[in-house]
């Protein structure tokens, strides 16, 4: 009989977990389990991984020791041999479509070096496609199926006494022929206040180095985007409800937990949409809740969100909720914006209009929250009258970002697009083999000359054939550069806004950015169409192009120095009417964790991360 099996809580329990050890494991720490965090695609701008975190507070809870380690890319052999020396029994990797090549990599080092160790992977490509997974990488042993708490738990218990790991729900793992086999899957777990805490261990790595602290208040998402791999009523793989929250109080008493144990105030919410479940009556009273929360405990924090368009109204009831959430420390918003043109929103199966998509543009910026957009030009679909009008629709919204301009479609397994790209023949051949997110063909060959040629305008050929950030152009550089001066204007008048002449001085430092803004935008977009018009003409050639790669990394590079100016300029005369600047930063003064403090003003310079 397989005792493992017949004690795991989440079959005796659908959508229930109870962290529970198996009796017979009399020593769980001499079970060792690492969990490799491979820092590609936005990992490389913050590397805190929740999904890893939680797994491994729920594995500490039981006593089996766990680390979690990073691996930059170039540092996978040194990182390799700091990993045998832990000598693990499972090694652990979140598998997404920006990482295959590095996990493979990495995978043939760990096989090589620790030939007896399990090798799991997880994560959002592998829930979808965990099949081709174990069918194109021989040194991974297991592909774990969406939430992965309840599959490490059972899985490290079976590695601890010694049982084979083929009766463990929701994995694909290989018999003994090597044929590839799906065990059934696992429910999700429907109450989230039942796990642990994540662990913190890459905040206390990092320290205060670290853009943001992460946290999850809910899991899943009731859209139905066609691009997107997130768990939904379209595209799920466990029984139960697609979206789950946490309760407000235990949502703020991990906020509180962070604050009070390592003097971090600045968090992102990850959650797919903040005011989920309907962005109605009930998921606004839940975030108005939590934000209350904040602010009733004294919480001196900022945070970051994402929420979707049609959400918001131009009313009375939502300006005061925005009011509510600036209040408590909002001071940036992710909207997946996606396109400026009607037709492609259909194609996205996006709720949201184009006047939506404007209003809630025009409410953030009265509230003076940053709106950080997701916006997808090209991708097999477009055509070269989209992607004028995307342009022409940046220009008027938010234009300072060029690659808001240029960005190209990132395909994942499990969603609806890959499934009507391959009925339309345009999905690449070797996609099932390498999940390359760019694996894809245009319909129009003049947007593919496109699309290639915007790419190549910065960054080196990781980003541009595989979407891997391992440089940062100055393109790059000024949208995080742009956010921290946005959350220093925020954040200095919600401190300081008593103080007179604070209002007067950052509503005149405001409009010149906003101008300066607005001129980026106008540049922005006759570069575009400039580069438009060449290369669908013929009339770039290498050189040109070299020449404007120079060109636009000194006209941003430009702007950031000027900006800088102007922001210490602002900084010494706020600081000369009995502003303090460092009372914004990210961690609280006297609770600073290790690592350099980030500040705002110094020697010759403006905001710095």
């Amino acid at each position: 009989m397989d005792t493992a099996l017949k004690l795991d809580p989440v079959r005796r329990k659908p959508g229930h977990f109870d962290i529970e050890l198996d009796p017979r494991i009399a020593d769980p720490a001499a079970t060792r389990i690492s969990f490799l965090v491979l820092l590609d695609g936005d990992m490389v701008m913050s590397p805190e991984h929740l999904g890893v975190a939680y797994m491994a507070a729920v594995l500490r809870s039981v006593g089996f020791t766990v680390e979690i380690r990073e691996i930059p890319h170039g540092g996978e052999e040194s990182a390799i041999e700091a990993i045998a020396g832990f000598g693990p029994h499972l090694a652990c990797f979140t598998l997404m479509s920006l990482n295959v090549h590095s996990c493979r990599a990495v995978s043939a080092l760990l096989r090589d070096r620790l030939p007896d160790a399990l090798v799991v992977c997880g994560g959002p490509a592998g829930t979808f496609a965990g099949h081709e997974v174990l069918d194109n990488d021989p040194n991974v042993d297991v592909v774990a199926v969406g939430e992965g708490e309840p599959t490490i738990l059972d899985l490290a218990q079976r590695v601890a006494l010694g049982e084979p790991v083929s009766g463990c729900p929701g994995i694909f793992h290989r018999d003994a022929d090597g044929a590839v086999v799906r065990n059934p899957p696992r429910p999700v777990i429907h109450d989230l206040d039942a796990l642990p805490f994540p662990a913190r261990d890459q905040l206390e790595q990092h320290g205060n180095k670290l853009e943001y602290v992460r946290v999850s208040t809910s899991r899943g998402c009731v859209a139905q985007c066609t691009f997107c791999s997130a768990p939904h009523l379209k595209n799920r793989v466990q029984a139960g409800k697609p979206w789950r929250a946490r309760s407000p109080e235990n949502v703020v008493d991990e906020v509180e937990h962070l604050v009070r144990t390592y003097g971090f105030r600045t968090f992102d919410f990850i959650d797919s949409t903040f005011e989920d479940p309907d962005g109605g009556r009930v998921g606004k009273k839940r975030i108005a809740t939590i934000a209350q929360g904040i602010l009733d405990r004294g919480l001196d924090v900022y945070y970051n969100v994402c929420m979707r368009a049609e959400n918001w109204k131009d009313t009375p009831a939502d300006h005061d909720l925005m009011d509510l959430l600036v209040r408590s420390g909002l001071e940036k918003v992710n909207v997946g914006i996606e396109s400026g043109v009607p037709e492609e929103l259909l194609l996205w199966d996006k709720r949201a209009t184009v006047e939506d998509n404007a209003t809630i543009i025009r409410m953030l910026r009265e509230h003076g929250i940053y709106l950080a957009m997701g916006f997808i030009p090209f991708h097999p679909y477009a055509t070269v009258d989209t992607i004028v009008r995307n342009a022409e629709f940046l220009r008027d919204n938010s234009g300072h970002n060029l690659r808001r301009m240029t960005e190209r479609l990132e395909i994942y397994p499990g969603t609806r697009i890959v499934q009507k790209m391959e009925a339309d023949g345009l999905l690449d051949d070797s996609y099932r083999d390498t999940l390359d997110p760019y694996g894809y063909v245009f319909r129009d060959e003049r947007v593919e000359l496109l699309a290639k040629h915007y790419a190549s305008l910065y960054n080196n050929d990781d980003y541009h054939e595989r979407g891997v950030i391992t440089e940062q152009s100055a393109v790059f550089e000024f949208e995080t550069f742009n956010v921290v001066v946005q959350t220093y204007i925020s954040r200095i008048y919600r401190r300081f806004h008593h103080i007179p002449g604070v209002t007067e001085q950052l509503e005149s430092f405001k409009s010149w950015l906003h101008e300066l803004r607005q001129r980026m935008g106008r540049f922005n977009f006759d570069f575009f169409m400039s580069n438009l018009d060449g290369v669908l003409g013929g009339t770039l050639d290498a050189d040109e192009r070299r020449r404007q790669v120079v060109e636009i990394d000194e006209f941003f590079r430009a702007r950031i120095r000027r900006i800088k100016s102007e922001q210490l300029r602002l900084s010494k005369s706020l600081h000369r009417i009995g502003v303090s600047v460092a009372e914004i930063a990210s961690t609280l003064p006297d609770q600073r964790p290790g690592g350099l403090p980030r500040v705002y003003t110094g020697e010759g310079a403006g905001p710095v991360w």
